[in-house]
């Protein structure tokens, strides 16, 4: 059964990614349409990450969450805006996924005060805020408002001056995403069952934690994208976000995720070793984020 189970991760991580085409060096304009391109086109539904870990049956935790009275905190400044944008989408989609109407509307107030920092139309916003309010106990309806938020959030800057903090954002939202279920495997009670229940329980949160290599890579692509080698400072923050995923995407390479995934050998890769290894990179970059 459980060698079923991990075949059906595989087929389910190789429909889920996307491959890139290769693209010319010297074509510096035609590789950041490409890179622009698939950046966009890799983004998650937040209805899609929810539903990853609802599947675990896993008992709602705020404790993984940003605080979200803390967004105050990053309004002065907007590459710290824009990533807590990132922070706050996430916690937020968590928050509605497990029904908890009074958590999601404060998650709700931060993202929509850093959008605006961020630059996000005020029309947009008032709609989307005007449907949240009259929505807030119709958590289906809720879901659908927050799909439109992150759309407006990050596609809707595709193309404009402020396209530029849509890697930062979308770079937080990644790294929250895997910090939530990263949490979720290492907070997931050990007696509670028998090891290899334990395990096939937490398929799914392995399943969007183990797909997540191609993600990173498509954002740190985009972001060097934007990047100027002879002023770092244009591309807000660059220099940190570059070699944070660097070394985040080096842990995937090395624990071979793609070739274990290929040969039938994925459940290796479900061990708390392989968690606790990605968790120390992945909480080193959202406390840089989050950090007061």
């Amino acid at each position: 059964m459980k060698n079923s189970i991990l075949l059906a991760l595989i087929l389910l991580m190789a429909a889920s990614c996307q491959k890139s085409k290769p693209v010319e060096d010297d074509l510096i304009s035609t590789t950041f349409e490409a890179e622009r391109n698939r950046f966009f086109m890799a983004i998650q539904s937040p209805a899609e990450v929810a539903a990853r870990l609802q599947d675990t049956g896993a008992a709602y935790n705020p404790g993984l969450m940003n605080d979200p009275l803390y967004y105050s905190s990053y309004t002065s400044n907007e590459v710290k805006a824009a990533a807590n944008l990132g922070i706050y989408l996430s916690d937020l989609n968590y928050s509605i996924a497990y029904k908890q109407s009074a958590t999601s509307r404060e998650l709700f107030q931060a993202v929509d005060e850093l959008s605006k920092v961020v630059g996000i139309e005020q029309r947009v916003l008032g709609f989307l805020r005007m449907r949240y309010e009259q929505n807030i106990h119709q958590n289906d309806s809720v879901k659908e408002v927050v799909d439109e938020l992150l759309k407006n959030s990050l596609v809707g800057l595709q193309g404009t001056d402020r396209e530029k903090f849509v890697g930062i954002v979308m770079a937080a939202y990644q790294i929250e995403n895997l910090h939530l279920a990263l949490g979720i495997i290492q907070t997931y009670p050990k007696d509670l069952l028998p090891e290899d229940a334990r395990t096939l329980v937490l398929v799914p949160a392995f399943q969007l934690i183990l797909a997540q290599q191609e993600n990173l890579e498509t954002i740190y692509a985009f972001l060097k994208t934007i990047a100027d080698p002879t002023n770092p400072e244009k591309n807000p923050n660059f220099g940190y976000y570059a070699t944070a995923f660097e070394e985040l995407i080096a842990v995937y390479k090395r624990l071979d995720v793609a070739d274990k995934l290929a040969t039938n050998q994925g459940g290796a890769l479900m061990t708390d070793a392989v968690v606790n290894e990605l968790m120390e990179k992945v909480s080193a970059i959202r406390n840089k984020v989050v950090g007061l």
